[in-house]
């Protein structure tokens, strides 16, 4: 899911204090703050937008092609929360010897329920002025995070459910909160061996279920059991980087973007030659090298790409845009419900908009109540207090 944590950490082992010092400002309290994070977020909710727009052509090129790659968009955000949630978590179980799930769960109710439930009415309220014609379990199951297999078990939907069609990966995302943490809080001394099973049955079970045919339906990539790989390859990678073998290894073979080059290289072999078969594997392991990759090495011109101030802002603001980029973008040719605003340039304009007021508005404040609720165990991003992000 495309969803922006809220404070953005790594094991001590990988998150090293020189790193922290450069990225906080002087005289500010140190952060593990990793801007190269808000910076992929940008590029995954880019994405997505672009999946979702209209046919782009610029004079004569085409760039259908390269919007056939929008949807990966969301993987990259599984990549980066799956290790960024796990990497927490380890953390927190370094420091304090034990994971309040407590806390935990206070802390994600209030980042990612508030701007889902605004969303949510706002359809509400367009469907009771007869603007759309959403229907109501479909909204129900995103309110209550099932929409993944309410879409999977229903091969017809009403049209205008496609406005909340984005809340299955909100769904998945939820699932793998529910479970991770309880892998590491009683799988704690085997969390390798349990982790390695678990992500080594669900990267193969999808390939294995399309081939028989089992419980399939048009949409069954969107249940949990076969997108959960895509969170738990990368939180498994997470745990491994806590092993001071493994992350030296890492640091070195993903030096001068080698890793990134290989992810972009396996993904051009497979789209040109195998025509899109092998995408879904390669990048549930290619995203979260190339974001650990740009972690380790924020000082190379990938990373200082990333760190830049629109990158920065885009990927701050990213959770919300991914909410509201479905009511502005995603539409039918024969649909005029919403008018000039979802066409450009005014779509565009109205998800910027939306999302910014429902980040300083909504998400940012429910955010600081969620902290003052349940005080993060581990240092984590500088934005939400009254000083801003340098």
């Amino acid at each position: 899911m495309p969803i922006s944590s809220n404070s953005t950490t790594l094991p001590s082992s990988i998150n090293h204090e020189e790193t922290s010092q450069k990225q906080s400002a002087p005289g500010r309290p140190k952060t593990g703050y990793i801007k190269t994070l808000d910076g992929w977020r940008t590029i995954a909710v880019g994405a997505v937008i672009l999946y979702h727009a209209k046919g782009i052509t610029i004079g004569n090129v085409d760039f259908t092609k390269l919007q056939s790659f929008g949807d990966r968009g969301v993987q990259l955000f599984f990549a980066i929360s799956g290790i960024l949630i796990c990497s927490r978590l380890l953390e927190e179980q370094r420091m304090h010897g034990h994971i309040s799930l407590r806390g935990f769960y206070i802390r994600r109710v209030f980042r990612i329920q508030p701007a889902a439930i605004i969303f949510l009415a706002a359809v509400g309220i367009l469907a009771l002025v007869g603007t759309i014609h959403p229907t109501l379990p479909a909204s129900l199951s995103s309110l209550f995070c099932y929409r993944n297999f309410y879409e999977a078990a229903n091969a017809v939907t009403a049209p205008d459910d496609r406005y909340t069609s984005h809340f299955w990966s909100l769904a998945v995302e939820e699932h793998f909160y529910l479970l991770l943490p309880s892998l590491l809080l009683f799988g704690r001394k085997r969390i390798i061996p349990v982790l390695a099973t678990l992500s080594v049955f669900f990267f193969l079970w999808p390939p294995v279920a399309h081939h028989f045919k089992i419980f399939d339906s048009p949409l069954a990539a969107w249940r949990t059991d076969m997108a959960l790989r895509d969170l738990l390859v990368p939180a498994l990678l997470a745990v491994f980087l806590t092993r001071p073998g493994f992350r030296t290894w890492m640091t070195k073979i993903s030096s001068r973007n080698v890793l990134i080059l290989f992810t972009v290289a396996a993904l051009l072999f497979s789209q040109i030659l195998l025509k899109g078969h092998l995408m879904g594997e390669i990048t549930c392991i290619g995203f979260p090298l190339v974001v650990i990759s740009t972690m380790l090495h924020p000082e190379g011109w990938i990373g200082r790409l990333l760190e830049t101030r629109p990158f920065l802002f885009i990927g701050r603001i990213s959770y919300s845009l991914y909410l509201w980029q479905e009511l502005f973008f995603l539409h039918r040719k024969d649909d005029s419900s919403l008018r000039f605003l979802q066409s450009a340039p005014w779509n565009l304009i109205a998800v910027m908009v939306c999302a910014v007021l429902s980040y300083y508005l909504i998400e940012k404040p429910l955010m600081r109540l969620g902290h003052r609720l349940a005080p993060p165990a581990t240092p984590g991003r500088n934005d939400l207090g009254k000083t801003p992000v340098s």
